[in-house]
């Protein structure tokens, strides 16, 4: 999507680029195996990060639904690594349409809310509507191969959560203390920062591409990497829905349970958070779910 001359694009490896978007970073410049190379590496962050968060999330046994959040992250940053590796088309279909997978599972996990784990709020029909929604989105972006219709989307689906977010972080249902509703602000708002200062910076790169490719060209490499602003979209990008996703997953799993005292974050290689149990959950008096007994989804 970068304001770049498009024609006589150089060919490695993977042949002609076929991908309707094209990035600011130079094509082939490194190997003839890997188009845009920063674009295609920063991504071992993204599949890294959202895997920790997964096997975490399998570990203390919390709901599959934030499992496949955090898959999903991890598909996502598999995509992008294959589209910016060849720029071709179909590998640009593994990047953008897994967006809009993820936050479709996203989008269940912070709408269906309700008590305990045997019954849903909304049933059948929420899962449904989801499904339908994303099918018609592929649909249509494959046929009309439109990016600004799949942005969008995404946009739109992304203002869903965040309403969801923010309106059951101020419910009666959360029970949550001063301290907890801070702790939990704190992560979904430094997330969601993180995700739109990575945003403009994108912009920035797409706009500035001509006078950024000078730039590089004049302080050399490697200090020109730090000048790579999509490798920056998907460091922050990574790192700001990781947040979102781990505050959005202790905000919904303490309503659902009942007790936000149930669960707290912990954090590990730096500033990533970790939901951590610290109390077991007791669902019909019966059935015990504390990270070792019961799988719940």
């Amino acid at each position: 999507m970068a304001w770049i001359d498009q024609k006589n694009l150089p060919e490695g490896y993977w042949g002609s680029i076929t991908s309707s978007l094209v990035w600011c970073e130079e094509k082939y410049y490194w190997s003839k195996y890997i188009a845009e190379p920063v674009n295609t590496l920063t991504n071992f962050y993204i599949i890294g990060l959202s895997a920790l968060g997964a096997i975490h999330t399998i570990r203390l046994n919390m709901p599959l639904r934030f499992v496949l959040c955090y898959l999903g992250g991890a598909m996502i940053g598999i995509g992008s690594f294959a589209f910016h590796a060849t720029l071709k088309y179909e590998a640009q279909m593994l990047d953008e349409l897994p967006m809009i997978y993820t936050m479709a599972i996203y989008l269940y996990c912070v709408t269906e809310t309700s008590p305990g784990y045997s019954k849903s709020k909304y049933g059948l029909a929420l899962p449904l509507g989801l499904t339908a929604l994303v099918a018609f989105v592929t649909v249509t972006y494959v046929y009309y191969n439109n990016p600004v219709f799949h942005q969008i989307s995404y946009a739109i689906m992304q203002v869903w959560g965040t309403i969801q977010v923010v309106s059951l972080l101020n419910s009666k249902q959360a029970k949550l203390t001063k301290q907890q509703r801070s702790e939990i602000s704190h992560q979904l708002f430094v997330g969601s920062a993180i995700f739109v200062m990575a945003f403009v910076i994108w912009n920035i790169d797409n706009i500035c591409c001509g006078w950024l490719r000078g730039l590089r060209q004049k302080v050399g490499y490697p200090a020109a990497l730090l000048l790579e602003g999509h490798g920056w979209w998907h460091l922050g990008t990574g790192l700001g829905s990781y947040m979102v996703i781990a505050a959005s997953q202790r905000l919904v799993m303490s309503v659902k349970e009942g007790s936000a005292d149930n669960f707290a974050f912990s954090y590990r290689l730096g500033i990533h958070p970790f939901v951590e149990r610290l109390k077991p959950f007791k669902q019909n008096g019966s059935s015990v779910i504390n990270g070792k007994d019961q799988k719940v989804q």
